[in-house]
């Protein structure tokens, strides 16, 4: 029988969910609250980068401060964050970036309020093009911000989901992480986003490590390309 990208993801999806369950979807509706977070997680722990932003919120009382602020005062403030310096400029471009785009668009309402906006008046895809539209925004980012902020239904591929795909055959072997953003856009059933983004994650870091995954006790192992079982590859091309 003929096995099809669509009908190998549901069984994925399927045995992730008997594995770990159904994760709970609390978004907070505050994208650029999300934006910043996402942007201090980037290459550090949840707690450090945690740290980091409790520490910026706490310093500064608007995120119009914040980009007006010395980069070195920004850098200071996150660097339990780890990268302080780039992560600092990164915050502060972003948000001259929507404050430009504000400008044109003849708004004074706050930054983050008019982020709101915008987002809530687009489709999931023209949100995850628009937050990608802002500087040093890349397409993990904006999925981030929209899946688990506002609740919208975009993928984002981190290097677990991106390693797990490869092994399952969800994509293919010379896909890079920016094009399955793009393979899971089109193969996956808005319903299913949340709960497949969290169980791979958790996947990721439970069983199907980098180095020495424990397929022995993996539920996906019969479906594996990675471990020999079947050729999905060449079929999920």
């Amino acid at each position: 029988m003929t096995t099809t990208p669509f009908a190998h993801l549901a069984r994925v999806h399927k045995l992730l969910i008997a594995t770990y369950g159904i994760p709970e979807w609390a978004p907070d509706n505050d994208p650029l609250g999300g934006l910043v977070r996402t942007i201090l997680s980037q290459h550090t722990s949840d707690v450090n980068s945690e740290h980091a932003y409790q520490r910026l919120v706490a310093r500064f009382h608007s995120w119009e401060e914040v980009r007006d602020a010395p980069t070195d005062e920004i850098a200071e403030t996150i660097r339990h964050g780890g990268l302080a310096n780039i992560k600092g400029r990164r915050i502060q471009n972003a948000l001259h970036t929507l404050t430009d785009q504000q400008k044109e668009d003849g708004s004074t309402e706050p930054l983050s309020q008019y982020l709101l906006h915008v987002i809530t008046n687009c489709s999931p895809e023209e949100a995850w093009d628009y937050l990608r539209s802002i500087t040093g925004v890349g397409p993990k980012t904006a999925a981030c911000v929209l899946l688990f902020h506002l609740g919208l239904p975009i993928m984002p591929v981190d290097t677990h989901i991106f390693r797990i795909s490869q092994r399952l055959g969800l994509i293919g072997p010379k896909v890079n992480a920016a094009k399955a953003h793009d393979i899971y856009l089109k193969i996956t059933p808005s319903e299913w986003v949340y709960a497949l983004h969290v169980n791979l994650i958790t996947h990721g870091r439970e069983i199907c490590h980098a180095q020495k995954p424990e397929c022995w006790r993996c539920p996906l192992s019969k479906m594996c390309a990675y471990v020999g079982n079947v050729n999905i590859q060449k079929i999920c091309k």
